[in-house]
């Protein structure tokens, strides 16, 4: 009893030693939890304000691109500076225009640095000249009032091609090099009724009444070279204007024949008419050009005086059936000749949306081109009447050594990529 008694007074004792502290324990728990709480609500709040400002700073952000978005397709495209070393793709602007301006906004580093740029032209040119006329039709009924119709020949327009090279040192400075390059050859006949004749311009009388049958060609070769500095004067504006000046080296060769021929072609009698001229000399000039955006209107004009040697002769073959086939010539030395020279062209270009590779342009218009006394011929003005007919040879009495301008126009397109 006494034992149980003992046990029953440790386990009070134990339950009021255990019930003793509960109190200060729970109120150190409450604070805790308290405290914690109050963190919670502070995390809360800074994480509500972080997602205020982050979503200000998202429309700020798109108002202002946005922004500078429209007032740059208002403004015109800056110019180039020495700083930066990335390329920035920026809207297009509609003031500039030129090939260095254009890419001036491609990056500013590779603005700065010079750069190359290489172009192709293909081209219908239509050469002319002062002495295509290359036989008569003669109709001399009645005898007392014969009339003459010269024949003349009219060649096409016939593809021709171009190639360039510019080097932009900046956006004012360049210099480039083109060469144009034009083969042609023009053909034409006319046929004479049984009361008409035809001949060369030379020979329309009594030698040429068994000549029925006409024809004629001619063969035209043109080369030019040209080589230019310019200077850009206000490369950032819309309206732009280019001088320059540089060298130009041209070679013009004409081959004029004519052949008259009686049905049978046993008679018959012809000519070729030879002219060179190679030369060299200064050529200046300007081009201006206005932008629209990416849209440009180009209007050129050069001049060149060219110093050089100037070639000619003429051939003549006269075939008879009693003397077979014989052959006679004039020749002239070579001469030195000035020829001046002007040639322009009006325009419209594109340019293309810049890359990291570079700027795509392409331009078509139309140019044209003339070259003073460039062509020599030869005129013979007395040819007395032959003893034979029909004749076995030009017999000359006086002669004319003429020039005549060289020309060319026709459409063309351009294109032409600028690289770093």
């Amino acid at each position: 009893m006494k034992r149980v008694t003992k046990l029953a007074l440790l386990a009070c004792v134990g339950l009021s030693v255990a019930a003793a502290p509960r109190p200060a324990l729970a109120d150190k728990i409450s604070e805790r939890l308290d405290a914690l709480e109050r963190e919670n609500a502070a995390l809360r709040a800074r994480l509500n304000r972080l997602e205020t400002s982050k979503d200000t700073s998202k429309e700020t952000s798109k108002e202002t691109f946005g922004e500078t978005a429209r007032t740059a397709r208002h403004q015109p495209r800056p110019a180039d500076s020495t700083s930066g070393t990335v390329l920035v793709p920026v809207p297009r602007s509609a003031g500039q225009d030129s090939m260095a301006a254009d890419l001036g906004y491609v990056g500013a580093r590779r603005a700065s640095a010079p750069r190359f740029e290489i172009s192709g032209t293909a081209s219908f040119l239509q050469p002319g000249a002062g002495n295509l006329e290359y036989g008569t039709l003669t109709n001399p009924l009645p005898v007392v009032t014969p009339h003459w119709r010269n024949q003349s020949l009219k060649p096409n327009f016939t593809p021709s091609f171009s190639f360039g090279a510019r080097y932009i040192g900046d956006e004012s400075k360049d210099i480039q090099l083109n060469w144009t390059h034009l083969r042609n050859t023009a053909t034409d006949s006319f046929f004479a009724s049984p009361t008409e004749m035809v001949g060369p311009p030379y020979l329309i009388g009594p030698e040429s009444a068994l000549y029925k049958n006409g024809s004629g060609s001619v063969k035209t070769a043109f080369d030019v070279v040209n080589l230019d500095a310019g200077y850009t004067f206000c490369a950032d504006c819309s309206f732009q204007m280019r001088a320059f000046g540089g060298v130009s080296a041209a070679r013009i060769s004409q081959n004029l024949s004519g052949l008259f021929a009686s049905p049978g072609g046993d008679a018959s009698s012809g000519y070729t008419v030879n002219s060179l001229f190679t030369g060299a000399g200064p050529r200046v000039g300007i081009k201006g050009q206005f932008g629209i955006g990416d849209f440009q209107f180009i209007g050129e004009m050069a001049g060149a005086v060219l110093i050089g040697s100037a070639q000619s002769g003429m051939d003549f073959t006269t075939l008879s059936p009693a003397f077979g086939l014989s052959s006679q010539s004039i020749s002239s030395p070579n001469a030195t000749r000035v020829v001046p020279s002007i040639d322009g062209k009006l325009a419209s270009a594109y340019t293309f949306a810049p890359t990291a590779y570079g700027l795509f342009k392409v331009e078509a218009g139309y140019k044209a081109a003339v070259y003073f006394d460039a062509v020599n011929s030869y005129a013979l003005t007395q040819v007395p009447t032959s003893l034979t007919l029909p004749p076995i040879g030009i017999y000359l009495a006086t002669q004319q050594h003429l020039q005549s301008n060289f020309t060319n126009h026709g459409p063309y397109v351009t294109a032409s990529w600028a690289f770093y």
